[in-house]
């Protein structure tokens, strides 16, 4: 049993050295070329610099790679969850593309949604790191009936609010999903994160909550340099920018992990990945 034990930590290396490999081998270059070039394929190297790190930081993480099937079933959640957020910034208006090519619709549909499809996989292999430091994340603590549909119908309300009146709720745009979805978790028997907080037990709200946040930092430090780029208009908070980034911004990555954590355990309850 020992020596099984043993061939199976090496394969286990091995793949982790090949999946380390590949990423750093798309991770650089593409970094290279976004911030340097300002071609009309330079959206491409940002997808490749995103996938690359996130298979680089699967490598290292304490579980390693989840598997391409995984990986894609991530990155379609990303890609349907991202243009949600799209359609409500057509509302609140809270941030825009700049860009020096006018791409059409259907290359710049297909391009964004490339583009959007690494987020989530992002999220997830830091999420690895973070949830590793948390000692019983994996009890369940239910939450009442009652409290969790009172919660949906608070996120409910919330994306309600951006819709109808953006300038002055915007910032819900995060919070209204993460409730909704919260909610939904709860009703469904796992953790719920509201719940958490309430009663002051913090490690799980916070180790995804920092995942989210060393995630932001990173998409803002690579954006920051970018050809295209992104850039902020916010309300009563554009104020004091870290990279493009207002800095009281940053908060918002917080409900957004959260719900994306949420949203993918609700469409599926599997246990393939940390993020489930």
């Amino acid at each position: 049993m020992d020596a099984v034990g043993t061939l199976i930590r090496i394969m286990l290396l091995i793949g982790r050295s090949r999946v380390r490999l590949i990423g750093i081998g798309v991770f650089l270059p593409c970094w290279l070329l976004l911030w340097t070039q300002q071609s009309y394929w330079n959206p491409l190297y940002f997808v490749g610099l995103w996938v690359g790190a996130t298979l680089v930081f699967y490598s290292v993480g304490p579980t390693g790679y989840p598997g391409i099937r995984r990986h894609l079933y991530l990155a379609l959640v990303s890609i349907s969850a991202w243009w949600w957020f799209e359609l409500v910034n057509s509302y609140v208006h809270n941030w825009e593309y700049i860009t020096i090519y006018d791409y059409g619709l259907w290359p710049y549909t297909i391009l964004a949604s490339m583009a959007f499809s690494t987020v989530v996989p992002a999220l997830d292999s830091i999420c690895r790191f973070t949830l590793k430091m948390v000692d019983r994340i994996s009890s369940v603590s239910r939450c009442d009936y009652k409290f969790c549909l009172v919660e949906i119908l608070g996120g409910a309300i919330s994306v309600f609010l951006v819709f109808v009146m953006p300038t002055i709720f915007f910032p819900l745009v995060w919070v209204g999903p993460f409730l909704i979805f919260d909610g939904i978790a709860g009703l469904k028997g796992k953790q719920n994160i509201l719940t958490e907080l309430i009663y002051r037990r913090w490690a799980m709200p916070l180790a995804i909550g920092s995942a989210g946040l060393m995630c932001g930092m990173l998409w803002e430090f690579w954006n920051y340099w970018a050809t295209p780029r992104w850039i902020y208009s916010l309300p009563y908070l554009d104020f004091v920018d870290v990279f493009e980034m207002p800095i009281l911004g940053y908060l918002g990555y917080i409900p957004f992990v959260w719900s994306i954590y949420q949203l993918v355990r609700v469409l599926n309850p599997g246990k393939s990945g940390v993020i489930h």
